[in-house]
């Protein structure tokens, strides 16, 4: 959202970079409104595989 000035007109606010490329990214790779949900962080993706490998920790 943009902050309002005094004469009632929305001004957009600084835009950080780093947020955008990682939103087109998740775009890009399906990540952005997708039916399945991962269960730790919320993040969501198109096939349940990827929801679920997610926050998957690998031990090695």
């Amino acid at each position: 959202m943009g902050k309002q000035e005094d004469t009632g007109v929305l001004v957009r606010e600084k835009e950080y970079v780093k947020y955008v490329q990682l939103l087109k990214k998740a775009e890009r790779e399906g990540r952005l409104d997708g039916k399945h949900t991962c269960l730790l962080c919320g993040m969501r993706y198109q096939t349940k595989g990827e929801a679920e490998d997610c926050c998957r920790v690998t031990v090695s």
